[in-house]
């Protein structure tokens, strides 16, 4: 059994100055990745999941990085040490259509990183159903990428996800 999220009121402040909710992502599967820029094992994560991003995309998820909020200011600075950032540790493939970048507005936050840990991920299915969470990427990226396999349909087991997902977790309409 799979749980949801209910975010939809949180907005997202996407990279290129548009603010979005997660409910508006509904329809495609996203990978929404909370990180904060002094965390050592986001910058490990970011290129393990660079280097996944054509398995991502095969399996039609979209990758969301998002800062966790108060990490970094929503300024014009700010905006650009995240870019730094991305670009850094993710590569070439930090502007890649299939990925955006974002701050984590505060309800956000609270509503998937209540206890601010960064590092964390979900695995949120076209009709907002989490369907798989872990943290620390760069560790867990096959779990990961087998996770979203079996979203789509393109894994021949009929097995759930190696780890089930938290039925404490908050829901989305």
């Amino acid at each position: 059994m799979f749980t949801t999220l209910d975010a939809n009121a949180a907005a997202v402040t996407k990279l290129r100055g548009r603010d979005r909710t997660i409910t508006a992502l509904r329809g495609k599967p996203v990978l929404l990745w909370f990180l904060v820029t002094s965390c050592s094992t986001c910058a490990a994560s970011a290129p393990v999941i660079a280097k996944a991003l054509p398995s991502l995309e095969a399996d039609g998820v979209h990758v969301v990085g998002l800062d966790l909020y108060g990490d970094i200011p929503p300024t014009q600075q700010g905006w650009g040490q995240l870019a730094a950032w991305a670009a850094n540790n993710a590569g070439p493939a930090w502007s890649s259509a299939d990925w955006t970048w974002g701050m984590a507005s505060k309800a956000l936050s609270l509503a998937y990183d209540p206890s601010g840990n960064p590092d964390v991920y979900f695995l949120i299915g076209p009709r907002g159903h989490l369907r798989y969470q872990d943290s620390v990427p760069v560790s867990t990226m096959g779990q990961l990428l087998a996770a979203a396999a079996h979203m789509t349909g393109h894994t021949v087991s009929a097995d759930p996800p190696a780890r089930p997902t938290s039925t404490t977790a908050p829901t989305l309409p």
